[in-house]
């Protein structure tokens, strides 16, 4: 079997195995089935960029087209497009299928040329509980730099509104209002945190919080049944153009060492990461993990990802949970401060 077979192959398995991941979206698990079967739709996807998801990246050009306007048959299956889907989702593959023969020229555009660059507002949550625990152990004033920034949203961390186990905590009239579920005892106080002095951003294809089409391609990301997502994803964007942080385009493994040779000397930095460096290829880990030590070279660094147990830094040890972890001066190991959901739609707390 020759390499482009093998990655048909890949492809089909991956796809054929989709409906476990879109647990919130009956039309994408109903995709998923038909694009597993459909030869020429996975021709297609051989052509996106390394180490980018093929159904995210498919259905977000669909999505993406669909919101510009495309009219077809199938943006009546769309809760995001039509005030009411009378259609069940099941239904959708000849309509799917005929929209991908439609607009093969604006889909494989996109393939060839888009990033699957997801910004989850929840995520927030996870570094506000990261920023609780630098803070408990006497830092007063951080640099916050997001490896995988994308638009930049994370780096306001401290400026919106939390809801978290029947309290409020963050800004009272912020915007962008960011619930979760809480797990255990009574959370304790998330504004007990460090000033943030500094934000940066290090992406590899920067999203401009103030460009329509930019803005309008994260949204296609957000799953079309997932209303109050796409509208906090709004609310958050409209917050970094309105006051934006630096955002360095480039790869991390080159940015980070000039980076930390730029920061005040030996202030704390915390570099922070979610589902970033499980796209990072393989064979360039090592170096990205190497990338972010440098940051700690001049000043204590705080490391804190989101990733999955499949993906921890080069020689530490990962908990198979699923958890938010820690990584600061003196530690040996990763500390678990929470386990998480991968979109932080609940959280516990595991090191208090």
């Amino acid at each position: 079997m020759d390499t482009r077979s093998q990655e048909i192959k890949q492809l089909a398995q991956h796809f054929a195995e989709g409906p476990a991941i879109f647990t919130t979206s009956p039309l994408y698990q109903s995709f998923c089935k038909v694009v597993a079967q459909d030869q020429p739709v996975l021709e297609l996807l051989t052509q996106r960029q390394t180490g980018q998801q093929a159904s995210f990246l498919l259905f977000g050009a669909i999505h993406y087209l669909l919101l510009s306007g495309a009219q077809h048959p199938l943006r009546d299956f769309y809760p995001s497009l039509v005030d009411r889907v009378t259609a069940s989702p099941g239904e959708a593959g000849p309509e799917l299928l005929d929209f991908c023969h439609t607009y093969r020229n604006e889909l494989e555009t996109l393939i060839r040329t888009r990033l699957v660059q997801t910004n989850v507002v929840k995520r927030s949550v996870g570094l506000l509980v990261a920023l609780r625990a630098v803070r408990m152990r006497g830092v007063e004033r951080v640099h916050l730099i997001e490896v995988g920034t994308s638009a930049g949203i994370h780096l306001h961390v401290d400026r919106y509104r939390y809801l978290i186990g029947g309290l409020v905590f963050g800004q009272q009239d912020s915007k962008v209002v960011v619930e979760t579920q809480w797990r255990g005892k009574q959370p304790p106080d998330f504004d007990a945190r460090p000033q943030i002095v500094g934000r940066l951003g290090i992406d590899l294809h920067p999203v401009d919080a103030a460009n329509p089409e930019e803005r309008l391609w994260l949204r296609a990301l957000v799953w079309p049944e997932n209303q109050h997502e796409a509208d906090q994803l709004s609310a958050a964007l409209e917050s970094i153009a309105s006051a934006p942080p630096t955002i360095i385009a480039g790869d991390a493994i080159d940015v980070c060492p000039a980076l930390g040779k730029q920061l005040p000397p030996g202030e704390a930095r915390i570099v922070f990461h979610a589902a970033t460096r499980m796209h990072v290829p393989i064979n360039r880990r090592a170096a990205f993990d190497a990338a972010i030590d440098t940051l700690g070279e001049d000043g204590p660094l705080y490391h804190i990802w989101h990733e999955p147990a499949s993906a921890p830094h080069a020689g530490m040890p990962s908990d198979p949970r699923g958890v938010l972890a820690l990584h600061g001066p003196g530690d040996d190991q990763p500390v678990s401060l929470a386990q998480v959901s991968g979109h932080l739609d609940w959280i516990e707390l595991l090191d208090d």
